[in-house]
């Protein structure tokens, strides 16, 4: 007796296993058509690229198919620019009457679309669709973003899971030595002669200008000010010489980007920096390099309270590290942002 009941739960647990793997054979989630466009605290989808000096930059934008089992099939997705949500993400993230602070469509002149179809082939399930920038002369001082959108069509299912068939692409342009910097070293003094208790802000971002140039605002000019575009200071780095460690050490060029007569821009001290790369302490394929950039000048802020200009005094240094992949052998994707 005990060995039919034996045989009854073995035939009822081999059953039990067929059962559940013919479950897999189906599929279990929906196949729906999206791009691979993770946005950012800042509501877009930061697309790093490298500043050439004739402008020219790709970026393949991965557009992906979900669901448990292999696509069977080809799936041609139709792709164009979406000229309304960008308005509507303003609107949501800035406050009013500060239109000076939107995101702004990157104007057609920037970009190039060869096709606006990208088909993901039978057995695969990411295709990548090409984006050619002709970024000449564009001024960075605008935060300028392409908006692409899937497009709706009968051959597929959009995955409209918080609007993952959008992609706002934000245009991050850089060198070597744009990036956000520390800058708690970076001392601002009203300029009375005295020195005393500077303000300080405890990071910056430094945008790209050209392959060796550079701006940030002056002081502690607050990056949303609505002037903040007549204080922007240029830093152009200069050729330099190797020292003992291995670092680059040489002279920088500094100046006010928009020149402003009330702004009375003046360098009054040595401007420099130390470049230096070196193997990471823990983990030997990360490199750091390290970018330092001592400043001295003064700076009249006129537009804070225009009665009562203020003269201010900036001197001291800010720091940027940039960690590299070396296992990437191509250094613009072996940055770790």
């Amino acid at each position: 007796m005990k060995k039919i009941t034996y045989l009854a739960l073995a035939l009822l647990t081999c059953l039990g296993f067929t059962s559940c793997n013919d479950e897999w054979s189906d599929e279990l989630y929906e196949q729906m058509v999206s791009f691979k466009s993770q946005v950012g605290s800042n509501g877009v989808y930061d697309v790093y690229m490298r500043y050439h000096a004739d402008g020219s930059a790709r970026y393949e934008l991965p557009v992906i198919v979900s669901g448990s089992k292999q696509n069977s099939h080809d799936i041609t997705v139709n792709i164009g620019v979406d000229n309304d949500t960008l308005a509507i993400l303003n609107k949501v993230k800035f406050a009013v009457n500060r239109e000076d602070l939107w995101y702004k469509q990157l104007p057609e002149q920037y970009y190039n679309l060869d096709t606006t179809t990208c088909t993901i082939p039978a057995g695969k399930d990411v295709a990548l669709f090409p984006v050619k920038f002709n970024l000449e002369g564009i001024d960075l001082s605008d935060e300028w973003v392409l908006p692409l959108t899937i497009e709706p069509s009968s051959n597929y299912k959009l995955n409209t899971r918080k609007g993952w068939y959008k992609a706002l692409m934000h245009v991050k342009l850089f060198n070597d030595f744009s990036g956000t910097y520390s800058t708690n070293t970076l001392n601002t003094y009203i300029d009375d002669g005295q020195e005393k208790d500077p303000a300080t802000e405890s990071s910056r971002e430094a945008k790209v200008i050209n392959d060796s140039t550079i701006f940030m605002y002056a002081g502690t000019i607050w990056n949303e000010d609505v002037n903040r575009k007549v204080y922007e200071v240029a830093i152009q780095i200069l050729p330099g010489s190797v020292n003992e460690d291995g670092a680059i050490t040489g002279p920088v060029k500094v100046w006010l980007r928009h020149p402003n007569a009330k702004v009375n821009f003046q360098v009054t001290g040595s401007c420099s920096y130390y470049y230096k790369a070196q193997p990471h302490e823990t983990k030997p394929n990360i490199e750091r390099r390290q970018m330092t950039i001592y400043l001295d000048y003064k700076f009249t802020d006129y537009t804070t309270d225009p009665a009562n200009p203020l003269r201010y005094h900036v001197k001291g240094n800010m720091s940027m590290e940039r960690l590299y992949n070396l296992l990437i052998p191509d250094t613009d994707q072996a940055i770790l942002w």
